[in-house]
């Protein structure tokens, strides 16, 4: 490793003991720092006790798996980055913590290298956004009515009232809330961001509040609650609906008191924190039916701001995409690229279900896929195109036989033209590794199940090809 990431240390979190200890090796050899954990559970402990730049984690392991585990650690306000390892099967929780915020994932079987790449990779990127330090949010749009919103956020920010943030999912909640804390008198203080829905109910008090040692069977060591961690700065209750009726109360108390009373306490203790609070759901209409105090409510609700969605506000679309496109261009190291006029106009046009997280998302796609400086319609994906369908659309499907060559032997040789011919189109909705599989064992199939011959027919090496059918074993697609 290079110089700018010595001192860093990272944490291996996996239930087995060869593999942890393999991952260890790999990266004391790297010149890292390194420890490890049995479980999610002892991983959740450490990384809420001491601080980590990177955790690699297995997806799969008993009690608490790897996506709880991170659930569980972001909602701590923990932001160290975290990587995932997964098998074939759980491939789709893999993407589902990238979708809520994971750094990445590998897939086994893989060799020592590819840790260290995912170790590398993950560094380069964390470089590239946060410089070190975090930087304040940017505030991106374009329209008059988003000009006005958060001239009134920069208003309020250095008040000590509590402010309401509602608005669609994917609106950007967050985004505004973090803005309002850079821009206060506390910005120097801790941020620290609690998503209420995805603590589990029978852990959110302790999360909240914190607990005494010995206040319930495994409460080993006294532990501050998120009301604490936050002191001196701001505290952003995401989801706040979400909450329990009957921990509302509680709740209610530390808002007008400014006073947290820790599991097991004998006496509160005080706090100096901001709060603000972020919602999807009308809070009104959760009062009316029971599932949330109306004092509560009234308590949170002092300053109100709504966030419309991005079908309302559609000016601020091409100020967005711009501003990922530049973003992921970077950390993907792809150069510079623009936006083609049809492309821009595509994405004016669609209405954006998910808002600005899905435009994120979309914009960081087609920076990925996008195979000149330009990205064009056909990259973005809109409309429920699939993977498939862009194939088919472009020119990835002539130029795949470019990487196919014959190799040198005294054997028969198979041609190109005989390697192609035996692979027909598949069908629409096939994705891009079922069509891999269905290359790599036509071709094995071609040459007799010689390995060597099939990885030089494939344009790769004989390690990366086992590794593949190790892959497709274990998911049932391969026996020898």
């Amino acid at each position: 490793m290079s110089d700018k990431h010595d001192n860093k240390k990272i944490l291996i979190v996996d239930d087995d003991d060869n593999m942890r200890e393999a991952l260890k090796e790999t990266v004391k050899r790297m010149g890292l720092a390194v420890e490890t954990a049995e479980n999610g559970r002892e991983g959740f402990e450490k990384a809420s006790s001491r601080p980590y730049d990177l955790i690699i984690s297995d997806m799969r392991m008993p009690e608490i798996d790897g996506l709880s585990m991170f659930n569980m650690i972001r909602s701590s306000g923990i932001e160290t980055p975290v990587c995932f390892i997964t098998a074939f099967g759980t491939v789709s929780n893999a993407v589902e913590a990238l979708k809520l915020g994971a750094s990445d994932y590998i897939l086994k079987p893989f060799p020592p290298e590819a840790i260290e790449e995912l170790i590398r990779r993950t560094f380069e990127i964390e470089s590239l956004t946060k410089g070190g330090k975090r930087k304040k949010n940017k505030a991106v749009f374009r329209s008059a009515f988003m000009a006005r919103l958060f001239a009134l956020a920069k208003d309020v920010a250095d008040s000590e009232a509590t402010v309401l943030i509602t608005g669609e999912s994917g609106t950007g909640k967050e985004v505004l809330a973090r803005y309002i804390h850079d821009n206060s008198s506390r910005a120097d203080g801790p941020f620290v961001a609690v998503n209420c829905a995805a603590i589990p109910e029978n852990l959110i008090e302790s999360e909240l509040f914190g607990f005494e040692k010995g206040a319930f069977t495994g409460a080993i060591n006294r532990k501050a609650g998120k009301f604490e961690l936050a002191d001196g700065g701001t505290i952003l209750l995401d989801e706040i609906g979400e909450v329990p009726i009957h921990l509302q109360a509680k709740l209610l108390r530390v808002l007008q008191e400014r006073e947290v009373e820790r599991l097991g306490s004998i006496r509160p203790d005080k706090i100096n924190v901001r709060i603000l609070a972020t919602t999807n759901r009308d809070l009104k209409k959760e009062v009316s039916t029971g599932n949330f105090r109306e004092d509560l409510f009234y308590r949170l609700n002092v300053i109100a701001i709504e966030l419309p969605p991005l079908r309302e506000r559609r000016e601020d679309v091409r100020e967005l995409a711009e501003f990922f496109m530049t973003k992921y261009a970077e950390i993907n190291r792809k150069g510079s690229c623009s936006l083609g006029e049809k492309a821009l106009q595509a994405l004016i046009d669609y209405d954006w279900p998910g808002n600005v997280r899905e435009l994120e998302h979309t914009v960081e796609r087609a920076v990925v896929l996008c195979r000149d400086k330009v990205i064009s319609e056909r990259d973005l994906f809109l409309h429920g195109i699939t993977i498939k369908q862009f194939l088919l659309e472009s020119d990835f499907q002539k130029e795949m036989p470019a990487a196919i060559h014959a190799p040198a032997s005294n054997e028969p040789e198979t041609t190109e033209e005989q390697i192609k011919s035996t692979h027909s189109v598949p069908s629409v909705g096939v994705t891009i590794a079922e069509m891999e599989r269905e290359l790599i064992l036509k071709t094995l199939d071609e040459v007799g199940g010689n390995r060597t011959k099939a990885a030089d027919l494939l344009g790769i090496t004989v390690r990366t090809l086992r590794n593949k059918l190790n892959e497709y074993r274990e998911s049932g697609h391969y026996s020898d």
